[in-house]
């Protein structure tokens, strides 16, 4: 694996893609800036309930629904953000010509499969955390292509993309840490900027890791009836 050729070809795709994928990404910005003006909002109106002397049970118990109400509502729209601008991405690396704006609420017809995989990989990444810090991170890496399985391929099971990542992954996860970590700057930079950057610099990444996911493909052995999962 070359990484600087991952990432030439990534930049160069980009330049190519029938859809603009600083507007994608522009309009995947938006959405969660507006998600997160929400939960500031009910962040403040949570402290002034708590810490005001008016304060009553009737207000604690609209401000707790209306919290989970919306904890619903952020999780069903950032995964749909999640696993849309993943496919987006990976038309993108493929040059698929299919690829259109709404690539990116592509993932609202296989939605509880796209929360059962997230909440899985969270759960797994969870258990190996309880051990140690660094088995936990390992385990990230270890399930980092199952996204990218499902979104090609929505038919196959939560279990199955976790498999197929974990054999993906043998053998590659420090050359993945390291393409991870090449972006280190890029990501500084985004922070400096107040996020702005991140309008280049997400998508340049995203690309960059379909273009990692489909070198992969090739090379990995995946066993779908393999006993050991996590």
């Amino acid at each position: 694996m070359n990484r600087q050729e991952l990432k030439f070809d990534a930049k160069n795709k980009m330049r190519e893609a029938a859809v603009n994928p600083y507007v994608v990404t522009l309009i995947m910005g938006v959405v969660v800036m507006i998600l997160s003006g929400v939960q500031f909002i009910l962040d403040f109106w949570g402290n002034i309930i708590s810490t005001g002397s008016s304060a009553n049970t009737g207000e604690t118990s609209t401000y707790i629904v209306s919290s989970l109400v919306f904890f619903i509502i952020y999780l069903v729209i950032s995964t749909v953000l999640q696993f849309g601008y993943s496919s987006y991405c990976l038309k993108v690396a493929n040059r698929d010509g299919s690829m259109s704006y709404g690539d990116l609420f592509s993932s609202v017809r296989y939605l509880l499969k796209a929360i059962g995989l997230t909440l899985m990989i969270s759960v797994f990444v969870l258990l190996w955390c309880i051990l140690l810090v660094i088995p936990g991170i390992i385990a990230a890496y270890r399930y980092s292509q199952a996204i990218f399985i499902m979104v090609e391929d929505p038919n196959k099971g939560i279990m199955q993309c976790i498999r197929e990542s974990k054999e993906m992954m043998a053998g590659h996860k420090m050359e993945y840490f390291i393409l991870e970590f090449s972006f280190f700057f890029w990501m500084l930079l985004g922070g400096v900027t107040c996020g702005l950057a991140y309008i280049y610099v997400y998508p340049y990444m995203t690309v960059t890791f379909a273009n990692y996911y489909n070198h992969l493909k090739p090379v990995s052995v995946v066993y779908e009836n393999a006993d050991t999962i996590i």
